[in-house]
Order: C-alpha cells, then sequence, then structure tokens
C-alpha cells in the first residue's frame, strides 16, 4: 500500500477544500491512515484490503464452540472490542460492547451470512472443478491445503458449497450455496 501517498492526496483535497464537513471527514481518514502506520497495524490493514477484493467471507476476529465460551472470551478482552463479529459454530454473531453494562453482548446476525452467500451464488462464480463424493471428502481436502483460498466453489455430492477460509483466525468451513436469484423480469 502506499500511504505516504495516499496522505498526500488527502492533504492536496484538504487545502483545496472549502467545506467544513468534507474538511473534518479528510482530516479523519488523516487520522486513520496515520493510527494504522503509527500502532504498526500495516500489514493487517493490507489483509483486510486483500480480503475485500477477493471478496471473502465477512471478516471476523474469533470462533467460539458454544455462546457461554463466547460471551467469557468476549468480556475478558482489555480493552473490550466496541463491535466486531464473531462465530460460535460457523453462525455469525455481532460482538458490541455496551459502556453502561460495562458487557459485550452478543446478537446472533445470520444475515451477514445469507446476504454474502446469495451474492456469491448471484455473481454464478465459475465453479473450481473440484468435487467430491461426502463433505467429509471435502473437509479433509480444505484441511491438506496449507493456505487454501479465501473462498472457492466447490461440488459435494452435486451440490454447490462455498469452501471458505478465514484467515485472521486459520479457520476452514464448507457452506452450502443457494440458488442464485433468478434475473428479474423485464417490461
Amino acid at each position: 500500500m502506499r500511504f505516504i501517498d495516499e496522505l498526500e492526496i488527502i492533504g492536496r483535497l484538504f487545502s483545496e477544500s472549502t467545506s467544513d464537513k468534507d474538511k473534518e471527514g479528510l482530516r479523519f481518514a488523516s487520522d486513520a491512515i496515520r493510527f494504522i502506520l503509527n500502532t504498526g497495524q500495516t500489514e493487517e490493514f493490507e489483509s483486510y484490503i486483500q480480503s475485500l477484493n477477493a471478496f471473502a467471507p465477512p471478516l471476523i476476529i474469533a470462533r467460539f464452540k458454544t455462546r457461554a465460551e463466547a460471551e467469557a472470551g468476549m468480556n475478558a478482552r482489555v480493552p473490550p472490542v466496541r463491535q466486531a463479529h464473531v462465530l460460535i459454530g460457523d453462525d455469525y454473531y455481532s460482538a458490541m460492547f455496551v459502556p453502561a453494562t460495562g458487557r459485550t453482548h452478543l446478537v446472533f446476525m445470520p444475515p451477514i451470512l445469507e446476504h454474502y452467500l446469495q451474492e456469491v451464488a448471484d455473481q454464478r462464480p465459475t465453479p473450481s472443478g473440484l468435487s467430491f463424493a461426502t463433505k467429509a471428502e471435502a473437509e479433509a481436502w480444505m484441511n491438506q491445503q496449507p493456505t487454501p483460498p479465501q473462498q472457492v466453489v466447490i461440488d459435494i455430492a452435486g451440490a454447490p458449497y462455498l469452501a471458505a477460509y478465514h484467515h485472521r483466525i486459520d479457520y476452514r468451513v464448507l457452506y452450502p450455496l443457494p440458488s442464485p436469484t433468478p434475473p428479474s423480469p423485464e417490461t
């Protein structure tokens, strides 16, 4: 990434702007870049951008087997995470710290994964050609990959699945893909 180039562009736009609101937004963007640079998070940011460009599954920061484990784990974080996504099993939850309660609350968020999978299906990605008779065979294949792709469409017993890799936590999962949304009729 070219953080210095981006800061230069922001600085130029700032000096050309006459809008206080625009200047506030540009100042915020500049501060965000400086934060990334000064806290040593450039690799994490670049990884995040690569994830977006690869249309990888929505970013998560942790995975827990049970809700009780998730509540304990998220409430033990110091400082607390203001808001992020976590998996409990393979289900998405939003973890939100509420200052008034002093606790991190978990909210089940099925639309996050459902919308993502529907978008993948609607894009009608080219199948990878990988085909497995059973889910167990597909999982064995995924677990043999040193670094699997962040997402690839495979076939399991004739049905399309998304083999997804949550790179931040080194977690691999298979998601069944829904049928693509039919095209809307033209009038």
